[in-house]
C-alpha cells in the first residue's frame, strides 16, 4: 500500500468515536488471533519476555493481551489525543534534572505508547530531541510510521537522526538540551537483561558519562487499563565508576515494568540481538 494511500486511510480511523473504539480493537483482536502465525508470533514475543523472569505465567493469556494491546497500539496511533497526554508521575524529576544546565539524557524503551509518552513530556514543557532512524521523516515511509513520528513530536519534540553522529548529540546535551534515547536498540554491547545474555546499544550511558549529563529513566505502564507513565529520579553518572554499571543501573529500573506489563513491549524480540553461541565456545 502506496504511503499516502495508508495515511488516507489512517485519517478515515481517527474518524472513530472514542465510545466505540473498544468494540472495534474486541472485534479486530479475535480476528487477528484466528491466524495461526499471530497467535505463534505473540507467544514467542512473550516468552521472550517472560520465560526467564516469570516462568509461571500462562503464555496463552498473556500472548491473547499482546495482540489485544497491537492492536490498541495501531488505532491510538491515529487518536493522538488519547495517548498524548498521559497521567504522569515524577515529571519533576526531568524538570530538575533539566535545570543543572548540562543536558539530559532520557532513556525509554518500546514499551507502552512510548510516542505519546515523549508527547506527553512535550506537552509538560519540557523540550526533547528524539533520536529516530532517518526513515521515520521520510514520505517514502509507511503511512503508520509517519503518523508515529508525528505524534512524538507533536508537543515539541524535535527529530534527530540517528545519522547525525555522537558528536551532534554530545553538542546537544552540552547545550543542556534533553536527548530522548530507546535503549533497547541493536548495538554491540553484550548486556543481562530479562533474564537473558542479550546484545544491545551502549549509547546513552556513554553519552552521560562523557558528557557529565544525569540519566532520567521513563517507563511505561497502565492505569485502570490506559497508558501511563512513570519519570524516575536521575542517575548520576559521576556517581557511578563505569558506563557499564550506570547501564546495569538503567536497565535494572527499565525491567520491572516490562516484565509487569509484558503485553505493553512492542515486538520485543526484533530490539536486542543474541549472542552467538559459537563465539563463546
Amino acid at each position: 500500500m502506496k504511503p499516502s494511500t495508508e495515511l488516507a486511510l489512517g485519517r478515515v480511523r481517527g474518524l472513530v468515536p472514542t465510545a466505540l473504539l473498544p468494540a472495534f480493537v474486541e472485534a479486530r483482536t479475535r480476528l487477528a488471533w484466528r491466524r495461526p502465525e499471530v497467535r505463534e508470533d505473540a507467544r514467542a514475543q512473550m516468552r521472550f519476555v517472560l520465560e526467564h523472569t516469570r516462568p509461571d505465567v500462562e503464555i496463552e493469556g498473556v500472548a491473547l493481551s499482546y495482540v489485544r494491546r497491537q492492536v490498541w497500539r495501531g488505532e491510538l496511533r491515529w487518536h493522538p489525543e488519547l495517548i498524548t497526554d498521559q497521567p504522569v508521575e515524577g515529571i519533576e524529576h526531568l524538570v530538575a534534572a533539566r535545570a543543572l544546565g548540562r543536558g539530559v539524557v532520557l532513556s525509554f524503551m518500546h514499551h507502552g505508547h512510548f510516542e505519546g509518552a515523549l508527547a506527553t513530556i512535550g506537552r509538560h514543557g519540557v523540550p526533547l530531541h528524539i533520536v529516530g532512524y532517518p526513515q521515520l521523516l521520510s514520505s517514502e515511509a509507511p503511512g503508520w510510521m509517519q503518523q508515529h513520528a508525528r505524534v512524538a513530536q507533536s508537543q515539541g519534540g524535535v527529530a534527530v537522526l540517528s545519522t547525525a553522529g555522537a558528536e551532534r548529540f554530545v553538542e546537544l546535551l552540552t547545550g543542556g538540551a534533553v536527548l530522548a534515547l530507546a535503549s533497547d536498540v541493536a548495538g554491540s554491547t553484550p548486556m543481562r537483561f530479562l533474564g537473558r545474555d542479550l546484545i544491545g546499544s551502549f549509547g546513552a550511558p556513554r553519552l552521560a558519562m562523557g558528557t557529565g549529563s544525569p540519566v532520567v529513566v521513563m517507563t511505561s505502564e497502565l492505569k485502570d487499563g490506559k497508558p501511563a507513565m512513570r519519570i524516575h529520579e536521575p542517575f548520576d553518572p559521576a556517581e557511578f565508576p563505569t558506563p557499564h554499571k550506570l547501564l546495569e543501573a538503567m536497565l535494572a529500573t527499565h525491567e520491572p515494568y516490562l516484565v509487569r506489563w509484558p503485553e505493553l513491549y512492542d515486538l520485543p524480540t526484533t530490539h536486542w540481538g543474541i549472542p552467538d553461541p559459537e563465539v563463546g565456545a
